[in-house]
């Protein structure tokens, strides 16, 4: 970099740093708040102002989009007014290149937070769930109001309620052989003991159908029945072969859009392998995939702002406009991406085309400007 691209990145990372803090900080009053409602002698106010810290890290990722469009938008806005920005369009520095100068400290910008959100934050997000959900004796939100199930080639898995990640409540296996159904395991508990699963008191179903011939009037089209030979156990501990360990449940507790890249590609493939639902998930996965063209679409959207309205705008007013166009631009990003998964559109065109359209209205404006 030279001078005039080290001032404009310590200008541009300054304000988006700050537009951060700022929105940080006003988030977390909310959230503080919030939590204040849940305020008991189990869960005192040190133990939800630890909980609002564990869940920065999510916050910040969250809303680094929105302070990085505000934040370029404040520093280039000052230049402007100052007349600076002038000056270097004068000493031969064309509106090409400023904006590449400014991408390259916002992509730096950007890369910093992709390890925020990609390794720091779905692990201060689950233990922050496993921390309040611990103390306010909540089970791990997992599933649906009728449990969470879960399909293999020959076994079906109901679990009733996912007390932690290392325990499982109501617990029931289902076999079959074919189309019939073999066997059924049932346990009222289950642990994670010493790298494996393990059900508690409980008992197992061994089913047999056995074809019978029997005698039929002639009318009727069949000559054999199935008979049903079935026997029961009960044991107090017995293995449990169980697809998920802690550390997935730990990782699954959190919400898909705090969840890492590599975490997402991994479920994804194992909600394939059991014919299960995975639309919200690849969205999320494309979106993470997208994050780039949203931030260069995020600074192209600037540039028309501060070089269309140099004259005719102030700072105050460019930057409420540019909170408009990042909030305008959050709000078609989920929706069109709700209806993607609704319509059954491509998770890929759910993902990039909200970005895509904020650079190509961006190139047209600056076209017209």
């Amino acid at each position: 970099m030279n001078r005039i691209e080290r001032y404009l990145a310590g200008v541009v990372a300054s304000n988006t740093l700050l537009v951060l803090f700022v929105l940080l900080t006003i988030m977390s009053f909310f959230e503080l708040v919030a939590q204040l409602k849940r305020l008991s002698e189990s869960y005192q106010f040190s133990d939800i102002v630890f909980y609002v810290l564990l869940r920065l890290p999510v916050l910040a990722y969250e809303l680094f989009s929105v302070a990085l469009l505000i934040g370029v938008l404040m520093g280039l806005s000052r230049l402007a007014s100052q007349s600076e920005l002038t000056v270097i369009r004068v000493s031969g520095w064309s509106v090409g290149r400023l904006f590449y100068a400014v991408l390259k400290v916002t992509l730096i910008l950007w890369v910093l937070m992709v390890i925020v959100g990609e390794i720091i934050a779905p692990k201060t997000e689950a233990y922050a769930k496993k921390f309040r959900g611990e103390i306010l004796q909540k089970s791990i939100s997992m599933g649906n109001e009728n449990g969470l199930w879960l399909k293999e080639p020959n076994r079906y898995i109901h679990v009733g309620r996912v007390i932690s990640t290392t325990k499982l409540q109501n617990v029931t296996v289902y076999k079959k052989h074919k189309a019939w159904l073999t066997q059924r395991v049932f346990a009222p508990q289950a642990k994670y003991v010493d790298g494996q699963w393990i059900l508690f008191n409980g008992f197992q179903q061994d089913m047999q159908f056995n074809e019978v011939a029997v005698k039929v009037p002639a009318e009727m089209d069949f000559q054999n029945i199935q008979q049903l030979d079935w026997q029961q156990t009960s044991f107090e501990q017995q293995t449990f072969r169980f697809p998920l360990d802690p550390e997935v449940i730990e990782t699954l507790n959190i919400e898909s859009r705090f969840m890492n890249i590599m975490d997402l590609y991994l479920y994804i493939s194992f909600l394939k392998e059991n014919g299960l639902e995975s639309a919200t998930y690849k969205l999320d996965f494309w979106r993470k995939l997208a994050n780039p063209l949203v931030v260069i679409g995020m600074v192209a959207i600037v540039f028309p702002l501060i070089f269309g309205l140099q004259r005719q705008a102030n700072t105050g007013q460019r930057v409420f406009v540019g909170i408009l166009i990042g909030l305008g631009f959050h709000l078609f990003n989920q929706i069109f991406g709700k209806v993607s998964i609704i319509y059954g559109l491509p998770a890929l065109a759910g993902a990039f085309f909200p970005a895509l359209l904020m650079l190509f209205m961006a190139y047209l404006w600056m076209r017209k400007r």
